[in-house]
């Protein structure tokens, strides 16, 4: 049989003839062709060697015309062939895929260069606020809040952090509305809830100005003493100027010698009254909260009782004599409901024990007043002295 092989493979370059049972133009005897039959029939159940599949003249000339390196090995259908194929080509050269993977390789790159394309498009136009919910503004991934800065960004100044001290400006609005325009100070805390007015600040640089938008019903609720919102589902905007900040640890400083310095203040405010009262050879006894009521000039009206309006002329003075509100300079008396908490403590004291027509000074001290917070012009524990001419009740 090997030698029988190695005679037919050595035939490969003659030509095959179409005549039906000659295999070759070359002479062969029966006898060869019986016994190479007989080896055949012989050979085939055992399937041991691949050479004997040669049992016709249709697989006869496929051998010959397939390449002397492919294996000897049974034929299979094409369409099994086909199954076999890979779905994908994972080869770098095209040469060595199969005549249907190197346009699934072309084609996989090329989808792949396109989405790449379009991925970087959208981020682009994304970055730029092209997809934004509100247009022209950014989403921080991280917050989910929507921001506009403008001008310069001051990138190498500080950031407020959670617990930092910060001076800003900023308005509310919604739409054409503007609702609040302020001048705050404001402790940074830990966010409320995801996105919110803390957050905000902390994207921000000492220096920078920008446009939040919120969400309305939360920021009202949250921030706005759970007063309703006016304007539905529109958007709030916050235009904010962080021009400000203190850290933590510099706060918690401040906050300690400013707290020493108060209680020194609230300690001497006695000290201080007493000085006063005796400089001005004042002989009026404090009442029971610590007032004194000097009478310059008795009124012969009725006294004011609570819920009644009262009209004064008045002008308000510190120890040292410094004048930091004055209703005769204006030129315009002041009415209020006594009662209605409308004045300080101190004016309520007073004024239900004088007369209409009297003219009085009244040494006021600063827990009958603004106490530890003060007021426009006037520093915390601060005793007031205010000259007071009751005009007329009603």
């Amino acid at each position: 049989m090997e030698e029988l092989n190695e005679e037919k493979f050595n035939e490969n370059e003659q030509p095959i003839s179409n005549q039906e049972g000659t295999p070759t133009e070359e002479v062969v005897t029966n006898e060869v062709e019986s016994a190479a039959e007989e080896t055949t029939v012989v050979e085939e159940p055992a399937a041991e060697e691949p050479v004997a599949e040669e049992t016709t003249e249709t697989e006869e000339a496929a051998a010959v015309a397939e390449p002397i390196t492919e294996e000897p090995v049974v034929a299979e259908p094409e369409e099994t062939v086909v199954e076999a194929e890979p779905e994908t080509c994972e080869c770098s050269n095209e040469d060595s895929c199969t005549t249907k993977a190197p346009k699934k390789c072309k084609i996989g790159i090329i989808i792949a260069a396109i989405v790449a394309a379009l991925a970087i498009v959208v981020i682009v136009l994304a970055c730029l606020g092209k997809f934004s919910k509100y247009p022209g503004f950014k989403k921080d991934r991280h917050t989910g809040i929507y921001y506009k800065f403008y001008g310069d960004i001051h990138d190498t100044a500080d950031m407020p952090k959670t617990g930092d001290l910060v001076g800003f400006l900023f308005s509310l609005r919604a739409g054409d509305s503007t609702l609040i325009p302020m001048m705050p100070n404001e402790m940074i805390m830990d966010s409320i809830y995801e996105g919110d007015f803390y957050g905000a600040l902390r994207m921000m640089h000492v220096g920078d100005s920008a446009t939040f938008v919120f969400n309305g019903k939360d920021f009202f609720q949250h921030f706005m003493q759970n007063t309703e919102y006016p304007f539905g589902d529109a958007p709030l905007y916050m235009d904010i100027m962080l021009y400000g900040q203190m850290s933590k640890v510099d706060f918690e400083k401040a906050r300690a010698e400013y707290e020493t310095s108060m209680k020194q203040k609230e300690a001497e405010e006695g000290e201080q009254i007493l000085k006063y009262v005796k400089e001005h050879n004042i002989k009026a006894q404090p009442t029971a909260e610590g007032l004194y009521l000097i009478t310059n000039k008795k009124g012969n009206g009725a006294q004011p009782q609570d819920a009644q309006t009262v009209t004064v002329h008045y002008t308000g003075k510190l120890l040292d004599g410094t004048i930091f509100d004055s209703s005769v300079e204006r030129g315009e008396p002041f009415s209020f409901v006594l009662g209605s908490h409308q004045v300080i403590p101190g004016w309520e004291i007073a004024l239900s024990q004088m007369h209409v027509g009297e003219k009085a000074t009244v040494i006021i001290p600063s827990k009958l007043a603004y106490g530890e917070r003060g007021n426009y012009g006037i520093p915390p524990f601060s005793t007031l002295v205010f000259d007071i001419e009751l005009l007329s009740i009603q």
